[in-house]
């Protein structure tokens, strides 16, 4: 769906006059593994496609051989051609053999250098899940003292209420009843209102 527009109550919204500056990527993300399999990849098509090439002109040579006996004189020249050609082919193959074994070295260098860092993430990431752990323990501790020491303190308030209020409760009335009894009298005396 495209970008709707109205340009009867709104007709500026969305519209930008100024061109927009191209590329505007900031940050690239490069793969150098993927790369380097790539390039191995690359080398690996280029061989294969080298060694079919030599497979083809290997049959046609075999093809000429068997269809004109008459033409050996030309077929050793050909021949003489063709061995030049898999001279050429033979040092292409040690060349691509060569770069194929240097990046196979990249890639391993590459492959142990990663296994290092993960190893280290792996053993940071163990020490940060112990540190969590003894943190845990300790938050659970301290809830443990809280609770306890609040449920202490609501103990003593609570006794420390009632004591000062039978204490004043005696002051004003002179009675010695507690303030409970005085509590429930007075409710039983809403109740019966």
């Amino acid at each position: 769906m495209g970008l709707y527009i109205n340009n009867g109550k709104h007709p500026k919204v969305y519209k930008n006059k100024k061109k927009i500056s191209e590329p505007n990527q900031k940050v690239v993300r490069r793969d150098y593994l993927s790369e380097v399999i790539d390039e191995q990849h690359q080398a690996n098509v280029s061989l294969l496609n080298a060694i079919n090439e030599m497979k083809h002109q290997y049959r046609n040579q075999e093809v000429v051989q068997a269809n004109n006996l008459d033409k050996i004189s030309n077929q050793l020249n050909e021949i003489s051609t063709s061995n030049q050609k898999h001279t050429e082919y033979e040092e292409l193959i040690i060349h691509l053999l060569k770069t194929q074994e240097e990046l196979q070295k990249q890639l391993s260098e590459k492959i142990s250098k990663q296994e290092e860092f993960q190893t280290g993430v792996l053993t940071r990431l163990d020490q940060q899940e112990a540190l969590t752990e003894k943190i845990s323990r300790q938050l659970n501790h301290i809830r443990s003292i809280l609770f306890e020491r609040t449920n202490y303190l609501a103990e003593k308030i609570d006794e420390g209420y009632k004591i000062t209020s039978s204490y004043v409760y005696n002051l004003m009335t002179g009675s010695d009843q507690p303030i409970t009894f005085y509590l429930m009298n007075n409710k039983k005396g809403e109740k019966q209102k």
